[in-house]
């Protein structure tokens, strides 16, 4: 091939130029010559022509025979290897020898010793033709038609100038694909040895002074054509092994028969096709061929159908005519399509042969050529296009496959065509190997010994049948059989019998063995064997090869041993699993044994296997993870080296194309690149590359593979600097994910440590798969922390299919959880205070990157927390031979300056002491406690990266003693038990393989310490569901359990506080211990201990169908707590998980679910019903990376801390108080204590009264927690009377900017009033509580034993503020419930008052009328609960399909009534998704003349609405608007791609509601209250009867829905609402509006409810006009509250909604009524049933498709 024969000119000349500069003389002489200079033999024609003119004379001619022998010995020949000719001329050539002449060295050195010296001219030009005619023609020998293709090299020794004109005989000799040097001696003319030498001219032309300075280069010639003959072996044994298998193929040329080509150009075209043809292996089975010429007008000059064999082929080809005319290339690549490429022309597409273009043109197409190029490429056609001449590249681009430097080729004219016959013959050789493999399988038939004779036969008679009609052979499908009873018989493996005939005479003997009554089957032992022994080379299997496995079973009854674990194992090795069914045998056990869906009931399934055996693997559909991982840049980094070999390549590709298959690729979506590298790296693929997912799954099968070295490293710099940058397409800066694969089978020969570091610094995820031979070190060094999680090793290649799919599945989850959380911090605002030091390993050992990496972690640890005097404290030791103190913890006050500090250490090198640092530590911790007054929590984190030179333990251990926790950090050669020593659990011990990974283990950290506070005061119930099936092995059961064990050591486990139970399921559910069995940890890891695997199936739906029962009171489950499940599995569920998930979250349990090795991601997401809440985990191993997080997860709270507030104590001090007076003051240092305290953040005052109030302190006095405290634990009770009217009025004025109040930064401002008894000016409690509530002043009530409940009530703002407890000591734990109360109320709402807001809304023909006018109440919806002002909120809109469409400006209307009603007039246009044009247009609204404040620094906000991908880029306009400072929100409608291109990472969400843009200015709603009115649809009554006579399932669910609705969450505006509680009416209405019953608006009340219930009804009851009509009325007339909503029952009407009358359901009618209903702010939700509960709840995210399912049901 062309690569070849450059390497062959490169090497040779390389010699040469280094032993003499071409052009230039020399004069050195030769020294001994050894006798053989190649290593290894090689195969290659070499033919000599040597001068033997009269210039030369007999002296010098014996020169040239020295150096001709020289080079001879070099090569090993033989007739299979090296052969040599020779020609000698002068004024006429002639024949020494040719190449077949002499078959070993010895024969030709003897000839060239005595070889006569002939004298005469010049004749050069004759003796070339010659050397062609008699030496390289095609048919002289079989030699270049053998499936070698040997390279053809001629070396040309002249002296002197030719006689004649060498030009045309040497161009022909090139063009004929034979590579010739030209050495000139003495005074050859350089002219003519340009035009005798292959180009590039200065690597084929050389000139020495004289003869004897030819000695000088012999031997240097003599190793350089050895090794360029042996380079050149490799790459044609490549392109032999490729070509040789490379047996079924469809080609069709399509060749330009313009008058540009001219006659000549022509018929080098068909001498190249002719060339080509040569060389494959044409027949009707195996490779078709098909020409068309094409002018202005395509011609058909023989289908694939027409010629079977090659000579018929040849000669229609020699015979094809020159047409002339234009050149439209369009038309033609559409003819072909529709002429060719058809199963009636003699296409095997169908059969998954490779479809194959190659168009050759040399000028401009008169027509379009792109679309009809696309069309032909989708139609799986591979098109290669060569251009000559003049050729229009951006045409041909248009029509190849990509990238185009392996599609697309480019030529200086037709005659050198001839050149590149190898290179295009190798890509296609390739392509069709990949299809070859996989077309043919291993099949393993395992049938039960203990089968029926009924069924016996009926198998027997499916194998007969099968066999009868498949492709059974060496080459074709394998067959092997066994049985199995107690054990397992081999009847024949798949190396056996090798034809079909030997097959069917062996299936028609088999018989089964005599089974013993009550005899074992023992199908589990028998999968068990076969996974250890059927599938293996000895046992005939082409696992290796790519061929896929089957196995498939037969059995008559279910097995006796357990079939699960082995069913894994069988199928892990990657084996296809059939399960037949027969007898007694269950389904539920065949699907256990089967790779879905291959379970079958029946023998009458012989087509259905035929199908599975003879299709290709399906095409992987993006599934699962993937569908959510929507956004990323993957570059596959792949090892082409030599210890890799073709076959195994060929696996390599296929699992890449796999990969590529399964993620969701496209523009703006998944972007990939590839990289192939061994010595050198090179990027076949770049970022940017592709935009159609089929072209690059095409082009993934034309992988070339070059053999060679193994240097990693280089590759890996190589993508950090040429492929994951912007130019390429990376798209690091929008912040998408960067992701690497690295795939390689040895060790590196670089280093890969630093590139890997730094590729990973460059924020790039980097996955290391290792295969066979890979050094398991360099993979841990190469891939991101943990190893655990992103490093792979497979023990052969056939193995990467196995691995493709769980990797697949870890790699789209990461890929969507790093996203999600991509601009996500976690915050620790529970710890408020600690004191942290830090202390680093500064040595020499230490690179300047990496310690910049330490500075780095702790920079972004500091982030974390809340940084002050009276917070936490951070200081900074760094050692070496000796601590130094960099800061102490009083240094730095505030986190700007602590992380200048950080930034500002200098490292200065030295040894590694880390005792004598840890002893160094113990003082500065004593001055802590000094410095801050009190004792808080210490922590100490220490970073080293090699084993210390001192003793650490002693030191360590006192620094734990006084109270230090202690966190051990080791990096590279870190020693790992001396960081236990130093930390002092393993717990707190962590070690990664290089500074960079810091920063992934900084988030456990953080954890760890947040973690106590986090979960403290926090009470909840908390169920573990694990999966106790028989496909868990023992030591993983064991892992499971610790999980467990570790996860209740991190709970706060008590009888008032966190209540643990554990129930294990399979097929059935045992529950272990309830959630009130014990409150003691111990007593939790003992029976956890005494656990026993279930084994069996793994019926995940039903156990969560039946665990519900166990979080009721009844079965020690408390009601009001929060209520957890986490569910650990292993497998895929073999029922349905959906619906009892739901039903279970539904009842307001929180699921945790967590995957494990085979476990289905799908089923994991339904369970959880968030990705927040499902994790993956390779193995079992990676459940302890997950109990941290978990563990503060499951009692995390939407508000943690208060954080900002003005809070002031009303505190009673009368003479009823003396005695109690202490637990008032304990009561207000827990409420402190649970908040956040400082001047910018919560503030405290106190009032005590009595007779008379007074304040003690007010908000402006103590900023520091420690200072209230000790203020509140110095306050008396004054004792007198109980004047809590006087002392409310008294306590406004604190509230006040000047005692310190922030009403006008909209903080918070909040009142406790304290009190034990009856208030003496009862009657003057209402006119101060409604001036506080006022002023926005919130007034919590708690009352203790005598306290008033009327008065409480009238003083508090809301009944949720009102607490009692009706003994002192209740205090002690009152303030857990106040302080959440406190926290939701005090969560900032709204940070920005002003915004401009602009809606950009989707009106393409793909959106529904009524979906058109849903968006449109979604916006006058959104746009209502914001304040639309001039000042305030402005609102712009523009509509967009094909084109954009202004609607109006943000300077158009100031109102909401305003804006409403114009969108309400709006009008759809239909038309396409240009989404791209739409953004680049409303730049234009972010404009001052448009009404934008963007100068103003007023917050820019875009709301696109849209429910497809788009038709053009969106990407740029979107980068623009975010450079202008606009916020993008993206709210996607159904299956939406693009929203991330557009929309900023971190804020898109499914749908948006109200809070999605809370910061962009929303206030919180004045009035937060919620009325629900609920009425009944019963159309059919009996009689006198009950209500809900005839409805039993609605009169037990109606008690629980209403509760559900009385306590609904978030259904105002305000973010983190509390429960709402809100007011329920009753109505029932006649047939023609009559009101039958009423009930007014009052908060939920069982007893109302059984009384209507219980109402008797003999009339029916419609959903109509009328009833509508009727509620309006009720709205206006007696609802205040600001949210309304409406609910008719017509589930129970549904079984007569069929007969009734068309005037009951005038849908116009209602529709129109419906609205009029909206306009008083009521929402009507009908269709209540028992998932009224999804339905309703507005905030929540929900899919609008599950709301429409819910009416129609």
């Amino acid at each position: 091939m062309e690569e070849s024969r450059g390497l062959l000119l490169a090497l040779i000349i390389a010699v040469i130029m280094a032993a003499a500069s071409p052009l230039q003389r020399s004069d050195h002489k030769s020294p001994s010559l050894p006798t053989s200079v190649c290593t290894q033999e090689a195969a290659a024609d070499i033919v000599f022509m040597v001068d033997g003119s009269s210039s030369i004379g007999t002296n010098n001619f014996e020169q040239v025979r020295q150096f001709l022998k020289t080079l001879v010995r070099g090569f090993d020949v033989g007739p299979g290897r090296v052969r040599i000719g020779l020609v000698q001329y002068s004024n006429a050539p002639r024949t020494e020898f040719h190449l077949h002449t002499f078959q070993n060295k010895r024969a030709i050195l003897e000839y060239i010793s005595g070889l006569s010296y002939r004298g005469g001219g010049t004749n050069t030009g004759r003796g070339l033709e010659f050397l062609l005619a008699e030496h390289f023609a095609e048919d002289t020998d079989g030699r270049r038609h053998a499936k070698g293709h040997v390279p053809r090299v001629a070396v040309v020794i002249t002296d002197g100038k030719s006689q004649d004109n060498v030009e045309p005989h040497a161009g022909e000799l090139k063009r004929r694909g034979v590579i010739v040097y030209a050495v000139g001696i003495k005074d050859a003319d350089e002219e003519q040895l340009q035009e005798i030498a292959s180009a590039p001219h200065l690597q084929h032309m050389f000139s020495v002074s004289d003869f004897g300075a030819l000695q000088g280069i012999s031997q240097s010639v003599a190793q350089t054509l050895c090794t360029s003959v042996e380079e050149a072996r490799g790459q044609r044994s490549l392109v032999v092994q490729e070509c040789a298998q490379a047996s079924v193929a469809d080609i069709v040329f399509l060749v330009d028969g313009s008058s540009s080509i001219g006659p000549q150009g022509f018929q080098e075209m068909l001498l190249f096709l002719q060339k080509l043809i040569e060389n494959l292996e044409v027949g009707a089975d195996k490779v078709r061929v098909g020409m068309a010429q094409y002018t202005d007008q395509p011609y058909k000059e023989f289908l694939l159908k027409d010629h079977m064999d090659k000579a018929s082929l040849l000669a229609q080809v020699s015979k094809i005519s020159y047409r002339l005319g234009g050149t439209s290339t369009g038309k033609a690549i559409s003819f072909l399509q529709q002429t060719f490429f058809t199963s009636e022309a003699g296409s095997r597409a169908a059969h998954r042969v490779p479809q194959i273009a190659v168009v050759i043109t040399d000028g401009e197409s008169s027509d379009d050529v792109l679309k009809p190029a696309q069309q032909l490429r989708r139609h799986g056609v591979i098109v290669f296009a060569i251009g000559v001449g003049n050729a229009n590249m951006t045409e041909l681009q248009g029509i190849a496959n990509r990238p185009h430097d392996r599609f697309l080729f480019s030529i200086e004219n037709y005659q050198a065509l001839q050149q590149m016959v190898d290179r295009l013959l190798q890509t296609v050789c390739v392509s069709v190997e990949d299809q070859r493999i996989g077309r043919f399988s291993d099949i393993y038939f395992l049938v039960d010994s203990g089968l029926n004779a009924n069924d016996f036969q009926l198998m027997r008679t499916m194998l007969v049948r099968l066999v009868n009609q498949i492709n059974v052979g060496a080459s074709g499908h394998r067959i092997g059989l066994a049985q199995y009873g107690q054990d397992t018989k081999v009847e024949f493996l798949l190396n056996q019998h090798m034809t079909k005939d030997e097959v069917m005479a062996n299936i028609r003997r088999f018989r089964t063995r005599r089974v013993q009554a009550n005899e074992q089957r023992n199908l589990g032992g028998a999968l068990t064997y076969a996974a250890t022994n059927f599938f293996k080379a000895a046992a005939g299997s082409r696992e290796d090869l790519g061929f896929r496995q089957f196995l498939v079973v037969v059995a008559g009854a279910n097995s006796s041993d357990s079939i699960y674990q082995p069913a894994r194992l069988v199928k892990s090795e990657g084996v296809t699993v059939m399960a037949v069914g027969l007898g007694s045998a269950t389904t539920n056990q065949m699907k256990a044994v089967a790779t879905a869906p291959y379970v079958y009931q029946s023998t009458n399934i012989v087509a259905a296997l035929k199908t599975a055996f003879e299709t290709e693997d399906e095409a992987v559909n993006v599934i699962g993870d993937c569908v959510t991982a929507k956004f990323a840049d993957v570059v596959f980094i792949v090892d082409k080296s030599g210890s890799i070999g073709g076959s195994n390549f060929q696996l390599i590709r296929n699992f890449l194309h796999k990969m590529v298959e399964s993620l969701d690729v496209g523009k703006n979506r998944v972007q990939i690149g590839i990289i192939m590298y061994n010595e050198n790296p090179t990027s076949h693929v770049y970022l940017n590359t592709f935009d159609d997912k089929e072209e690059i799954l095409q082009f993934i099968k034309f992988l070339p593979y070059h053999g060679g070295g193994t240097k990693t490293g280089q590759a890996l710099k190589f993508a950090r600097q040429n492929v994951f940058v912007k130019e390429r397409g990376s798209r690091k800066s929008q912040g998408v994910q960067q992701v690497a694969v690295v795939i390689t089978d040895g060790e590196s020969q670089d280093e890969v440590d630093k590139e890997a570091a730094d590729l990973r610094r460059d924020g790039v995820t980097i996955y290391a798969i290792g295969i066979q031979n890979a050094n398991k070190t360099q993979l841990v060094h190469i891939a991101s922390h943990p190893s655990t999680k992103y490093v792979y090793n497979v023990d052969s290649f056939a193995k990467l299919k196995t691995l493709q799919k769980s990797l697949e599945k870890i790699v789209c989850h990461n890929i969507f959880r790093d996203a999600i959380t991509v601009n996500t911090r976690r915050r620790c605002v529970q710890s408020d205070e600690a004191d942290i030091f830090f202390l680093i390993d500064h040595s020499g050992s230490i690179w300047p990157n990496d310690f910049y990496d330490i500075k780095k972690f702790i920079i972004e640890f500091l982030q974390t927390f809340h940084i002050g005097p009276d917070h936490v404290r951070v200081g900074l030791v760094k050692y070496a031979d000796s601590p130094t103190l960099e800061f102490d913890l009083t240094q730095y006050t505030d986190a700007k300056s602590l992380e200048k500090a950080v930034e500002n250490i200098r490292q200065l090198g030295g040894g590694t002491k880390t005792g004598a640092a840890l002893s160094f530590m113990t003082p500065n911790f004593d001055r802590a406690m000094t410095t801050r007054g009190h004792k808080v929590q210490e922590y100490l984190i220490v970073i080293t990266d090699g084993k210390s030179t001192d003793e650490v333990k002693l030191p360590a251990e006192k620094l734990r003693a006084q109270g230090v926790v202690i966190y051990a950090i080791g990096v590279k050669s870190a020693d790992e038990e001396e960081l236990k020593e130093i930390a002092g659990s393993p717990e707190k011990t962590f070690f990664v393989n290089n500074f960079d990974a810091l920063k992934t283990i900084k988030d456990n950290i953080i954890t760890d310490i947040c973690s106590p506070d986090a979960c403290k005061d926090i009470p909840g119930d908390l169920l573990f569901l694990i999966d106790s099936s028989g496909s868990i092995r023992q030591e993983d059961y064991q892992k499971m359990k610790d999980f467990i064990k570790s996860m209740i050591g991190k709970s706060q486990v008590g009888q008032d506080m966190v209540h643990v139970g554990v129930i294990q399921f399979s097929t059935i559910l045992t529950l272990e211990f309830p959630l009130n069995s014990f409150f003691d940890r111990s007593k939790m890891w003992k029976a956890i201990d005494n656990m026993q695997q279930l084994g069996g199936g793994t019926n995940t739906g039903q156990a969560l169908t039946d665990i519900s029962q166990y979080f009721d009171p009844g079965m020690g489950g408390r009601s009001g707590m929060r209520q957890n499940l986490i569910v650990v599995t292993d497998g895929e569920s073999q029922d349905q998980v959906k619906e009892p998930a739901k039903l279970l979250r539904n009842k307001g349990v929180i699921i945790y679910a967590i995957g494990v090795e085979g476990a289905n991601a799908t089923q994991l997401l339904e369970i959880s019903g968030s990705h927040d809440r499902m994790f993956t985990e390779r193995n079992f191993d990676g459940l302890k990376d997950l109990d941290s997080q978990l563990a503060l997860d499951v009692c995390k709270t939407e508000c943690i801390k208060t954080e900002v507030a003005d809070i002031i104590f009303l505190v009673d001090g009368s003479s009823s108080t003396v005695n109690n007076f202490t637990s008032f003051l304990e009561f207000m240092e827990a409420v402190v204590n649970k908040t956040t305290m400082g001047e910018n953040l919560t503030r405290f005052g106190v009032i005590l009264y009595s007779t008379e109030p007074k304040s003690m302190f007010t908000l402006n006095q103590y900023f520091i927690k420690r200072k209230v405290t000790k203020a509140i634990q110095a306050l008396s009770s004054p004792t007198g009377d109980t004047y809590t009217g006087k002392a409310l009025d008294y306590s406004l004025q604190f509230f006040d900017k000047q005692y310190g109040g922030r009403r006008a930064f909209n903080v918070p401002q909040i009142l406790m009033v304290i009190t034990d008894g009856d208030a003496t000016d009862r009657n003057n409690l209402m006119a101060p509580s409604l001036a506080l509530r006022d002023n926005g002043v919130k007034v919590f009530s708690i009352g203790v034993e005598g306290a008033n409940m009327t008065q409480l009530e009238i003083m508090a703002t809301e009944p949720s503020m009102v607490f009692y407890v009706d003994k002192f000591d209740g205090l002690k734990t009152l303030y857990k419930n106040i302080s959440h109360v406190l926290c939701d109320n005090t969560s900032p709402v709204c940070e920005k008052k002003k915004a401009d807001l602009v809606l950009l809304i989707d009106q393409s023909g793909s959106i529904s009328d009524t979906d058109y006018k849903t968006m449109k109440t979604f916006m006058t919806d959104l746009i209502g609960s914001f304040k639309v002002s001039e000042e305030l909120v402005r609102v712009g809109v523009a509509q967009f399909s094909t084109f954009p469409q202004k609607e109006f400006y943000l300077n158009q209307f100031y109102t909401v009534e305003e804006v409403t009603a114009r969108i309400q007039d709006f009008v759809q246009k239909r038309g396409n998704t240009e989404i791209g044009r739409a953004l680049d247009f409303i730049k234009g609204y972010f404009q001052t003349s448009s009404g934008s404040r963007i100068k103003s620094g007023v917050s820019q906000n875009l709301v696109l609405i849209t429910d497809g991908d788009s038709d053009d880029d969106v990407t740029h306009t979107a980068e623009v608007l975010r450079g202008m400072g606009v916020e993008i929100f993206a709210i996607g409608i159904g299956n939406v791609h693009q929203l991330g291109a557009e929309a900023d990472h971190g804020q898109l969400q499914p749908y948006l509601h109200h809070q999605g843009l809370r910061l962009a200015g929303q206030d919180p709603a004045e009035d937060c209250t919620v009325d629900v009115a609920i009425s009944f649809d019963i159309s059919q009554r009996a009689g006198p009867e009950l209500l809900l006579s005839g409805h039993p399932q609605l009169r037990r669910a109606l008690p629980e829905i209403l509760h559900y609705v009385s306590t609904l969450k978030g259904l105002c505006c305000a973010q983190n609402t509390g429960p709402v509680n809100p007011n329920i009416a009753f109505r029932l209405v006649g047939r023609d509006g009559r009101v039958l019953y009423d009930y007014n608006f009052e908060p939920f009340s069982e007893a109302v409810l059984n009384k209507v219930m219980d109402l008797q009804m003999s009339e029916a009851t419609y959903f109509n006009t009328a009833m509508l009509t009727s509620f309006q009325m009720k709205f206006t007339e007696q609802s205040r509250a600001g949210a309304k909503m409406e609910i008719m029952d017509w589930m129970v009407s549904t079984e007569n909604r069929a007969t009734r009358g068309s005037e009951e359901r005038e849908e116009s009618k209602d529709n129109e009524d419906s609205e009029e209903t909206r306009a008083f702010g009521v929402t009507a939700a009908t269709g209540v049933q028992m998932e009224i509960m999804d339905w309703m709840v507005s905030t929540e995210n929900r899919d609008p498709k599950e709301d429409e399912d819910h009416l129609e049901t």
